[in-house]
């Protein structure tokens, strides 16, 4: 087992490259007027420079590289293929917009890279309804439907400071540590890395004054890709691995890992689609951290909230893969999730003044419950 020390000066590097190019980045964002610029949906109410992202990808493509340690990583040059490909679509869709379309195309690029060329897929199911694993097209669909869930999440999530960077922390460390602990070191090096990038970005994003920016479609959609990439290779590692860190239930694990972003995309989904009749890719204040906001929390304290809640879904799964299988903890991940969910929607319906006019805001309970509270 490499010494955890290696993993945590491979994090340092990472964090020490994106903050030193980040102030480079707003101050190339500032000469060429590269803003994000307020408007009714946006919560930013002055001009944001929203490039971080080339930030993290520069942190974590150094820190994977200098700290690579002559690592015997085959699947690194698809994973910095597919990391490329999710990079420039998304500065595309900063600098100058792009479709809906375009960017699932390239997504599903990405995916095609990892799946296809580094033969990763998601093909082990751990005796979810009753299958151990899936033959090799099956298992190609599954890792395509997978990763543009995990991408388009973190991409949609990135709506208030620190949210998507904070999850990215959390998430890629608890990886992280469990890729040092079975000895998979090349995969620790790739969520270390992530982790200090997106530490250093938190920073500059959350406290920044001078240098403040957004991580914009660059950084969100890298991040999921990183993410997407570190969950399969979680699930497919766990079937093969026996020893004495080895888990059950492993795809429900996985769920609680991706507790918030995993829930958060489906339940806005659901939302547009069913309730508001409109295209699931349509913008709104829908999102969880927007109700956060509207009961009064700051984007901080919203953060710290979701990423706390987060993390109880990562200890609760770890805990009750003990004790559970994989179904009946997917069971228990939904009921607590949608109750949490409800509970707050109700909160707000009886407790917050929500603008009938906006048409950014819509609560996800019936239509006549909500008008009858408007007109008692």
């Amino acid at each position: 087992m490499e010494n955890l020390l290696y993993f945590i000066i491979v994090l340092a590097i990472a964090f020490a490259f994106t903050a030193f190019s980040i102030p480079h980045i707003v101050k190339v964002s500032r000469a060429k007027n590269l803003f994000d610029t307020p408007e009714a949906r946006k919560l930013n109410k002055t001009v944001v420079p929203t490039l971080g992202g080339i930030g993290i990808f520069i942190g974590v493509l150094l820190g994977i590289t200098i700290g690579g340690n002559g690592f015997p990583f085959f699947d690194l040059k698809y994973i910095i293929a597919s990391m490329a490909v999710t990079f420039f679509v998304g500065i595309q869709d900063d600098l100058v917009g792009t479709t809906p379309r375009a960017k699932l195309i390239m997504i599903c690029l990405s995916i095609f890279i990892v799946s296809i060329l580094a033969d990763l897929q998601l093909a082990h199911m751990h005796g979810f309804l009753g299958l151990t694993s899936v033959g090799y097209l099956p298992a190609i669909v599954l890792t395509f439907f997978v990763g543009i869930v995990i991408i388009n999440a973190f991409n949609l999530i990135d709506g208030i400071d620190g949210l998507a960077s904070g999850l990215a922390i959390e998430i890629s460390l608890a990886f992280g540590i469990w890729f040092w602990l079975i000895d998979l070191p090349e995969y620790a090096l790739l969520a270390f890395a992530t982790s200090g990038a997106s530490a250093a970005f938190f920073i500059y994003n959350v406290f920044g004054r001078t240098h403040k920016l957004f991580m914009g479609d660059t950084g969100s959609l890298l991040l999921g890709t990183i993410i997407f990439v570190l969950a399969i290779k979680f699930n497919e590692i766990s079937a093969t691995y026996t020893g004495q860190y080895s888990l059950n239930s492993v795809p429900a694990v996985l769920i609680g890992f991706l507790a918030y972003p995993l829930f958060d995309v489906l339940r806005v989904f659901f939302l547009r689609i069913i309730i508001c009749k409109r295209s699931p890719f349509t913008a709104d204040k829908n999102h969880i951290h927007h109700r956060l906001l509207s009961i009064g929390f700051t984007h901080l304290e919203a953060t710290l909230i979701i990423v706390a809640g987060n993390a109880t879904f990562i200890g609760a799964s770890l805990i009750l893969q003990n004790f559970m299988g994989v179904l009946g903890l997917t069971i228990v991940h939904f009921t607590v999730a949608m109750i949490l969910s409800f509970g707050l929607e109700f909160y707000i319906l009886y407790n917050v003044k929500l603008n009938p006019n906006d048409q950014y805001q819509t609560l996800m309970l019936p239509y006549r419950l909500v008008k009858l509270k408007q007109n008692w």
